[in-house]
């Protein structure tokens, strides 16, 4: 399952849902502090969603 985790910087989640084999991108208008920049979106979430790019 392909997942967007809006809002978060921490990576938590997202780390979370990537343990159980999900693609997940964590999504944020600041850089994450969770250890992997290669999994975060850095802009508008909704603007992700819809396949824009940075704010």
């Amino acid at each position: 399952m392909k997942v967007l985790v809006a809002c978060e910087e921490s990576q938590e989640v997202c780390k979370a849902f990537r343990a159980r084999g999900h693609e997940a991108y964590s999504c944020d208008l600041i850089e994450p502090s969770g250890g992997h920049p290669e999994w975060h979106i850095l802009g508008d979430a909704l603007k992700a969603l819809t396949g824009g790019g940075k704010s």
